[in-house]
This record gives structure tokens, C-alpha cells and sequence, in this order.
């Protein structure tokens, strides 16, 4: 065994007696991984599984580490390292320790992406078997695991099905398996989709699904302690029947019809429009209304449009739906349903300002569009300015008292990316670099501010600017000072201030716009 893999094992060993930066440093040592050979790898995997499979929880997201780096060589992510095809005796050695941790083991489930990720037959016979019998217990990295049968088309789906269909009892892989044989159809890797066989299988579980999420909407959960069990009920539902109509119109079996009928009455509107797509390919002119209709909902508008082309009705969707205007608006509010943001379409969103600008990591001049989105919460509102063109992006920070000018601004200061352009927090600063905040906080009080709080220090292509609350003339906000010039933004009534981190995102794409749009 190589030194440095028997030092890694031993850090497995005693990592709980290790204190934090002791800790750190051993997931540090742990890159080495990146540039290893095949057999250095395949001592680690081997080690791991001829050992007790009891790990601490510690352990557990050491070796979650270690099998991210593994699969980082696999697919060549370092500097100067090309892939590494890992042979059947490594994987071999990776489905055994898969075995060994058992459920437990959130770590585990990185073992089935190095299968997936070879796609060798061998590799791919074996995913199809351990996922099916000992799915991960972490439902979040299904599409992890899943994603490299997505991405690449060199394989031979037959290694996968129909043992994957046995996975469907699970709900934590049933989205995913049709989804995964939805699109070797689409492609054109099979002759037949895989769960052909089992239509009238799949049509029940839309059925249940449907009743069971109709009975949601009817009778949503009284205490607040069930509506998160709640959405997640909901999300996972949705996310399974969305799958299956799409799944039964690309088997084409018209005996699903009433099922599909049943799913675009419900309320939910990626959902309404995915049965009605599936109806409308079944041939069902009631699913081809329905899905012109929903051209009308900016969250679904964006796959409507699509599934109106593919279907040869895009003629029948009202111009309106179609600019570039109302597609931008359709991109905001699909990113603010996102479970990340918002969890759900905005109530309405009405444009504030558009124009065609350069943009930073845009070659040409790109269509800028800003929105104000509300949503109603009974007497409750919330709004704020949204971006959709060269993204979809919004702050927590209000910006609706902002010129268009300035929110601009924000979001191309938020999105740009560059070496030289940063910032430090100020208690983290060299000696050095304390200097300039002194210099730049002694610019600001000859500048008539006080109560000054430094916060960052940014740096931009060698400029340099102090960011800091402060106050002016008895108001509080927030100030950027460099050698030229002093921003500020005072607090105004919203409860969501603009911040330091906001402002300073101002300040770079003031800069950035200018130099691009003289």
C-alpha cells in the first residue's frame, strides 16, 4: 500500500479524536487523490471494504470527501489530470464497499456514481442491481448517481433495463428510473421504451398519485407543524406524476387517457401542462387547448412553448406569449419557484425596465430585463426587483427605491467572476492590507461620515475599496469609499436594507457596465 493512502486510512481511523483544524488539514491531504493512479484507488476502495461497517457520523463525511476526490480523478477534474477509466476490478472493489457501509452511509451513494460514471457493462449490470435491492438512504444524490446515464449515450441501455423498473416500488427512484427511460426513448437508444410492458402499472401509480394530491388540494394541513411534511409530500408527487404522463404518451398507450384527463384537472400548473402535452400527443384535442391555455402561466410558459413546437401548434399560442419580453418574465418566475428561492411562482410581475446592454461574460450585447414580482400571502405582500436575460436572479436586499441604473448594477457585480476582482472580511486582513482600510476609513470621515463600521475590503483590478456601514447626517447605511469617489446608501423604511455585500456587488457593476456600455 502507498504511503499516502495508508495516511489516509489512517486519518479515517482517528478522526474523531482530531480537533477542528486538525481535521481540516486531513481533508486537505485528501487532493492527492486527484492525480492517483488506478491502483491507488483501488487500495483505498479495497481497505474500505474488508472493514467493519460500523462508521461515526464523522467518518461517514471524511469518506464522503474521499469518494468526491475518487470521483474527480475519475472524470479528470484537476488541472492538467485526463480522465481515468477505472477498470473492473476497481469498480469491483466499489460495489463491495457500497455493500459493506450499508443504509447508514450517506457516503455511499459517490460509490454508485463511479459506476454510473464508467459505464462499462459490468459497471452499469451491477448499479442496476445495488440501486434496485439497497437504494442510498440519501434521496437528494439520486440525481447525482443518475446523471451520467443523462449525460453520455455510449452505452447500451439493456445493462440497466428492465431490472431498473423493480426500483419504481421505491419513491425515492421512481422519478428518476422513468425519467431516465423517457429519455433513452427520446434519444432513440431503444426501440421500445423499457416500461412498455408495464403501462397499465404505471397508469395506477398515476391514478394514486393524482387522488392523492387532489386530496391535498382540498384539504390542505390544518396545524403548521404538517405543512412541511406536506410539501415534501406534494414536491415528490408532483415530481413522479410528471414523470409518468410523460413516460405513458412516449409508450402510447391511449387506455391511460382517462388517467391523464384526471391529472390535468388538478391545480398545479407544470403539472396541468406535462398531461396535457401527454394528451395532446395521444391525440386528445381537449390536451392541445388545454396546453395553448397555459401559455398564459409565465411558470409554465417556457415548456409550453416547447411542447407547442414539437407538436406542431405554435401557431396556435397568442404572439403576446412569445417575445422575448414574456419569455424573460417565464425564466424569472420558473427560478422563483425553485425550492431554493421562493418554492412557488410569483402572483404577477410586471416589467420595470429593458434594455439591450453589454454584459460582463457576454460577447455580444445581451436583452436586459427587470421585473417587480409580488407575491400575496392573504393580506400579506411581498415584492421586490427580479433580473431575467443574462440570468434570473434576485436579492434578499429590497431594491425597488434603486434607479434601474444601480440594479443593473447589482446583478452584474453579483455575477461577475474574475481573479482580480474580490473582497476580504476586515478580521481577516494583513497588516498591509489594514493600512488601506485605515487610509480609505479616514477618506470617509473627511467625506462627513461617522460611526464607521468596516466590513469588507474589495479589490478590483488593483483599485481598492473600503465597504462599511456608517452614518450620514444622523441616517445609518452603508458606504463604499477607493481613491476616487464615496457611494453611499442610506437605510431607508424597507425592512430589507441594502447591505454591505449588496452594495459592494453595486460598486463592481457600476464599473463593469460603464466600461462595457460607454
Amino acid at each position: 500500500m502507498s504511503e499516502r493512502a495508508a495516511d489516509l486510512l489512517a486519518h479515517l481511523d482517528r478522526i474523531a479524536e482530531l480537533d477542528a483544524p486538525q481535521r481540516e488539514a486531513a481533508l486537505r491531504r485528501i487532493v492527492w487523490i486527484r492525480h492517483a493512479d488506478a491502483d491507488e484507488i483501488q487500495q483505498v476502495l479495497t481497505e474500505i471494504a474488508d472493514r467493519p461497517p460500523e462508521l461515526s457520523k464523522l467518518q461517514d463525511v471524511f469518506l464522503a470527501a474521499v469518494f468526491r476526490q475518487v470521483l474527480a480523478r475519475q472524470r479528470g477534474a484537476a488541472e492538467g489530470a485526463a480522465p481515468l477509466p477505472l477498470d473492473d476490478a476497481v469498480l469491483k472493489q466499489a460495489a463491495a464497499a457500497y455493500r459493506q457501509l450499508g443504509p447508514p452511509s450517506a457516503a455511499r451513494a459517490h460509490l454508485l456514481c463511479l459506476l454510473t460514471g464508467a459505464r462499462t457493462p459490468w459497471a452499469l449490470a451491477a448499479f442496476a442491481e445495488l440501486i434496485v435491492v439497497d437504494p442510498p438512504g440519501d434521496p437528494t444524490l439520486v440525481a447525482a448517481v443518475f446523471g451520467p446515464l443523462f449525460q453520455h449515450r455510449d452505452y447500451d441501455p439493456a445493462l440497466v433495463f428492465p431490472v431498473l423498473l423493480d426500483g419504481l416500488k421505491h419513491v425515492s427512484l421512481a422519478a428518476a428510473i422513468l425519467d431516465l427511460s423517457n429519455f433513452v426513448t427520446r434519444e432513440r437508444l431503444v426501440a421500445q421504451h423499457p416500461a412498455a410492458g408495464r403501462a397499465p402499472e404505471i397508469a395506477l401509480l398515476l391514478a394514486g398519485l393524482v387522488s392523492r394530491l387532489s386530496r391535498i388540494e382540498t384539504s390542505p394541513p390544518a396545524a403548521d407543524r404538517d405543512v412541511e411534511a406536506v410539501s415534501r409530500q406534494v414536491k415528490e408527487g408532483v415530481s413522479l406524476a410528471i414523470s409518468l404522463c410523460d413516460a405513458l404518451a412516449l409508450i402510447g398507450d391511449k387506455s391511460a387517457v382517462g388517467k391523464l384527463y384526471q391529472a390535468m384537472e388538478l391545480s398545479h400548473r407544470r403539472l396541468r401542462a406535462e398531461a396535457a402535452a401527454a394528451l395532446a400527443r395521444l391525440g386528445e384535442q381537449a390536451g392541445r387547448e388545454t396546453l395553448v391555455q397555459l401559455a398564459q402561466e409565465p411558470v409554465t410558459r417556457l415548456r409550453v412553448l416547447a411542447y407547442a413546437e414539437e407538436l406542431g401548434i405554435l401557431d396556435q399560442v397568442d404572439d403576446q406569449y412569445k417575445t422575448d419580453q414574456a419569455k424573460a418574465e417565464a425564466d424569472l418566475a420558473l427560478w422563483l419557484a425553485q425550492p431554493s428561492q421562493m418554492g412557488v411562482p410569483p402572483s404577477r410581475c410586471e416589467l420595470v425596465d429593458a434594455r439591450c446592454q453589454a454584459w460582463p461574460g457576454y460577447d455580444e450585447p445581451v436583452d436586459c430585463f427587470l421585473f417587480r414580482f409580488v407575491y400575496e400571502f392573504g393580506e400579506a405582500t411581498f415584492s421586490n426587483i427580479g433580473i431575467a436575460g443574462p440570468l434570473a436572479h434576485t436579492f434578499a436586499a429590497d431594491l425597488a427605491d434603486l434607479p434601474p441604473d444601480d440594479i443593473y448594477a447589482a446583478f452584474a457585480g453579483w455575477q461577475a467572476e474574475h481573479e482580480d476582482v474580490y473582497q476580504l472580511a476586515v478580521d481577516g486582513l494583513s497588516d498591509q492590507q489594514r493600512v488601506e482600510v485605515l487610509r480609505l476609513e479616514r477618506r470617509l470621515r473627511e467625506a462627513g461620515y461617522d460611526a464607521i463600521q468596516p466590513h469588507t475590503l474589495g479589490f478590483f483590478f488593483g483599485d481598492k475599496a473600503l465597504v462599511a456601514t456608517a452614518m450620514c447626517q444622523g441616517r445609518p447605511g452603508v458606504a463604499v469609499a477607493d481613491q476616487q469617489q464615496c457611494l453611499w446608501w442610506p437605510r431607508r423604511g424597507s425592512p430589507r436594507p441594502i447591505d454591505p455585500d449588496v452594495a459592494y456587488c453595486i460598486y463592481k457593476g457600476r464599473k463593469l457596465l460603464r466600461a462595457f456600455n460607454p
